[in-house]
């Protein structure tokens, strides 16, 4: 908390040296701690704190399980709305920036305010949480939940304290055996990303004017690779959990490939940098990928 205040408030009065360190430092670390294990980031996330201190402000209640799946959507609304956002304002300045984190707090402290526990936000709202999600599958690291001394069972399903590597297929639900597991949105999601990540770093930071512009290269890189995604398994009946398996392999790649050289710009590391970052990250991610399909294999 006391990192998320300093934070804010270098964001306000010293933007440079505060961006930096939050989107090339801070940010890109965080998908390759999901792989590792998604309760590395839960278990110190500001905001799962302020979604705590919520929960003493009211009468809180559980979410139901339709609640819960509007939430999850809506989660996934802002990851999509937040991300691209980064190109028209929130990669170059600093108070618009801290705004929109004080934003996000007020939602997790809201949300812990009205819904039990960790239910409404840590476990739905959350712009990050998908992505944990499909990241988490397979955690190389088995770590216990540390936020929850007990479970209240406030979340009807997909929970990744308590699912912990079923959680995707919990929240995916009975469609996670059928092709109908792309109709749901966290399969959409997950069919999606690697379109949405290229989408995002072939795009450069633009005007807000230029809104259109990055919105339509996200959205028009998700749909290809939805449609691409869909047809490779239609025409290979790939399996549904290897295919979000390979998706999440494919994207964690991509995150780094795109985010490489913008560190290496960032910092004036030197340009061999760029590559090494890039083959690490491939190499990680193909392990990661064939452990995990490995352990649906056995789980199948």
């Amino acid at each position: 908390m006391l990192g998320l205040l300093a934070l804010v408030v270098t964001l306000a009065l010293a933007p440079a040296p505060a961006l930096l360190s939050f989107w090339y430092v801070a940010v890109p670390l965080l998908p390759a701690s999901f792989f590792i294990s998604p309760a590395l980031w839960r278990g110190i996330c500001p905001l799962s704190t302020l979604n705590a201190w919520g929960n003493r402000l009211g009468p809180a209640r559980e979410l139901t399980a339709r609640e819960a799946a509007i939430a999850g959507a809506g989660g996934l609304v802002l990851f999509h709305l937040i991300v691209p956002a980064r190109h028209i304002g929130l990669n170059t300045d600093g108070p618009l920036l801290a705004g929109t984190l004080v934003a996000v707090c007020a939602l997790a402290l809201l949300a812990g305010a009205r819904f039990a526990s960790r239910s409404a936000f840590c476990n739905a709202l959350c712009p990050v949480l998908p992505v944990e999600r499909l990241y988490g599958q397979a955690p190389i690291v088995p770590i216990t939940r540390g936020r929850c001394d007990s479970c209240s069972v406030c979340t009807p399903r997909g929970c990744l304290d308590l699912a912990d590597d079923k959680s995707m297929r919990q929240v995916i639900g009975p469609a996670r055996n059928r092709v109908e597991w792309l109709r749901t949105p966290f399969g959409c999601f997950a069919a999606a990303l690697p379109g949405f990540i290229v989408g995002y770093g072939l795009t450069p930071d633009l005007p807000a004017a230029e809104w259109m512009r990055v919105y339509g290269a996200t959205l028009g890189g998700s749909s290809i690779s939805y449609v691409v995604v869909r047809t490779l398994v239609l025409a290979a009946g790939v399996a549904p959990m290897r295919a979000v398996t390979a998706c999440a392999g494919l994207s964690g790649a991509l995150y780094y490939w795109y985010t490489a050289p913008v560190i290496v710009r960032s910092f004036a590391l030197a340009p061999a940098v760029t590559p090494a970052i890039r083959w690490l990250a491939i190499a990680a991610a193909t392990l990661w990928t064939v452990r995990t399909l490995k352990s649906e294999s056995a789980r199948a």
